[in-house]
């Protein structure tokens, strides 16, 4: 993968397997440590109240994975990336990913101690 600054040891195919086991195990282990499904009239938790249960542990982890992403964006930026790596990582354009993440690269304003500006006459 040129530019991306690292090598696959497995297809991303393989990755992608990979990370949906992880995350299905994950949210198995966290539902029922956080979340009560709410029982029936009959005192029995109904498959739907299981499955939405589940469902709000997904927002959940999908919420903290923007998160986490915003934060690995921040370290990269901190390293020297810019918007085009960012982009090349995430299969988006550089635009793409200053549109996800505007000003999470500013740039200085120019003083007149940096030898590289023109003079002013």
């Amino acid at each position: 993968m040129p530019g991306k600054h690292f090598s696959l040891r497995v297809t991303e195919e393989e990755i992608g397997e990979l990370t949906i086991d992880a995350l299905d195990d994950l949210v198995r282990r966290l539902t029922p440590r956080t979340l009560d499904p709410r029982p029936s009239d009959d005192g029995h938790v109904s498959a739907q109240s299981q499955a939405l249960t589940r469902l709000y542990m997904m927002l959940q982890l999908r919420s903290a994975l923007d998160r986490l992403e915003y934060e690995a964006a921040q370290e990269a930026v901190a390293a020297g990336a810019g918007y085009p790596q960012l982009g090349r990582v995430l299969n988006i354009t550089r635009q793409g990913a200053r549109n996800r993440w505007p000003g999470l690269i500013t740039h200085p304003s120019p003083t007149s101690a940096d030898p590289n500006l023109p003079r002013s006459p």
